[in-house]
């Protein structure tokens, strides 16, 4: 990488101040300048570094593929502007990050999503086709979910599904409580309507009184009425 006579050099120079500590100290110094200098990449290194799939092996923190592909998005979009032949913020190649997002994207949307989803349909049309009725067989009756058209649909109302006679007991169930709540409704509007119009009271809101409650509340009245202040003097 580097010429042989650079390095005899470099070594004749070490071993010459090597006995001398302010050379020694002045080299120490120098040495961070001289490899930012001697061990800069060249011009032939810098896109077989940015080619490469280095950053692929790069250990990262752990991030939701969700937030990744938002992040890239988000990228795209602070970068439409700018040339895909430059470099970005991160030292990365726009263009690179592009491609990989849209791998991504295709990886997670349509190699394990969409495509293994037409796939099983697809076979299943032709292995299998339309289901066909026929007649019951002898022996146990069949299931409900052996009614439907593919065996697809079979196998979703059989472990996901539910029957026929559960959704319209279900449905039976839901409209009789709409029936009884509306005629709940009718029946309160009514009674409102006919206190309004006899100026009546709210008789469900009636509790019934114990007579001992009157009598206590009599026998209360009177003695507010009679009662006299009792720091006054008054004749006999």
């Amino acid at each position: 990488m580097f010429p042989r006579s650079l390095v005899a050099k470099l070594l004749h120079r070490t071993s010459a101040i090597g006995n001398n500590p302010a050379r020694m100290t002045l080299l120490s110094k120098m040495s961070p300048l001289a490899a930012r200098t001697l061990l800069r990449p060249t011009a032939f290194t810098m896109p077989a570094l940015r080619e490469s799939h280095a950053a692929l092996f790069r250990k990262r923190p752990a991030q939701l593929i969700v937030n990744r592909i938002k992040n890239t998005i988000k990228l795209k979009e602070s970068l439409q502007h700018y040339d895909l032949t430059n470099e970005s913020a991160y030292g990365t190649d726009v263009k690179y990050v592009i491609n990989a997002s849209d791998d991504v994207c295709h990886f997670y949307f349509i190699g394990i999503g969409i495509l293994p989803v037409i796939l099983c349909l697809t076979y299943n049309h032709i292995v299998y086709g339309t289901c066909e009725l026929r007649d019951y067989p002898e022996g146990e009756a069949p299931h409900y979910w052996q009614f439907e058209r593919t065996p697809v649909r079979q196998w979703w109302a059989k472990w996901f599904g539910v029957s026929d006679i559960e959704h319209h007991e279900r449905n039976l169930a839901y409209f009789e409580k709409l029936g009884i709540q509306a005629r709940w409704r009718q029946i309160e509007q009514r009674v409102k309507h006919l206190e309004g119009e006899r100026w009546d009271y709210k008789a469900w809101s009636y509790q019934p009184v114990s007579s001992t409650w009157v009598d206590y509340g009599r026998w209360h009245a009177l003695r507010i009425r009679d009662q006299y202040e009792q720091h006054g003097h008054y004749p006999q």
